[in-house]
């Protein structure tokens, strides 16, 4: 199916146990890039590319801006002074 439609791009999201069987079927049927969702570091050949996305990192983020945001220290910035038109 990956070469008859030609599908370049696939995601695992799988448990981290799974995800290098995955990633080896995934290069053997032909896919190129790898979006990598699993809690795993998994292996591939130069070749292919692979990207990992830690989602407990991605989580902290959010997190973090949130908690930013509820005590109020996101603020809209003061314009520049060099904006304002000052008089004497």
């Amino acid at each position: 199916i990956v070469r008859e439609r030609g599908i370049a791009i696939a995601v695992i999201a799988t448990p981290g146990a799974a995800a290098q069987k995955v990633a080896d079927q995934l290069v053997a049927a032909g896919i190129t890039s790898i979006l990598n969702f699993a809690p795993a570091v998994v292996q591939v050949p130069d070749e292919v590319e692979l990207r990992k996305v830690d989602l407990s990192i991605e989580l902290q983020i959010l997190a973090y801006h949130e908690q930013r945001r509820g005590s109020g220290e996101l603020t809209v910035p003061e314009p520049e002074l060099a904006d304002k038109e000052v008089t004497a």
